[in-house]
């Protein structure tokens, strides 16, 4: 999956020696889930959403694309922030905020709909197709299911 593998290249330590730290900013079910996923694989993670009360991962409730509760969630130029509500224009909107605010550098945005990889590409940030990664999920697992059926 992609969103896996390209966190996961860009989990370097900050210049101080500290592991970075991740916001997913968007909570519902697939903030939660990659923020479930990077705390499973080590990472200090938290969630900043309206809807971001979970029990098991770090996180705070609030707008996203407000500079104060970026600011008392912790976001910094060192972090690693990924964009994950269910709107394109409001995952734009919050990517921006926080490159032009904060200076963070690693911006994952994920994008619902294919054609809007490019805009977000064109302002500077990573996107991640939920469309493709799910696909290219489904096709594995089909694939890997046939497998299965042929071998047994």
């Amino acid at each position: 999956m992609r969103l896996r593998s390209s966190l996961h290249e860009n989990a370097e330590t900050s210049t101080d020696g500290t592991d970075t730290d991740y916001y997913v900013l968007g909570g519902g079910h697939l903030g939660t889930e990659v923020a479930r996923r990077l705390g499973a694989a080590g990472h200090a993670v938290s969630i900043v959403g309206i809807d971001a009360d979970v029990d098991d991962v770090p996180s705070l409730e609030g707008d996203p694309s407000v500079v104060d509760v970026l600011s008392d969630a912790g976001v910094t130029e060192t972090s690693t922030v990924v964009v994950a509500t269910p709107d394109d224009g409001r995952n734009l909107l919050v990517a921006q905020l926080v490159r032009t605010r904060f200076d963070v550098a690693d911006v994952f945005v994920v994008v619902h709909t294919p054609d809007r990889s490019d805009l977000v590409a064109d302002a500077g940030h990573e996107p991640i197709c939920a469309t493709a990664v799910l696909a290219d999920g489904v096709v594995a697992d089909v694939r890997s299911r046939l497998r299965e059926v042929d071998t047994a």
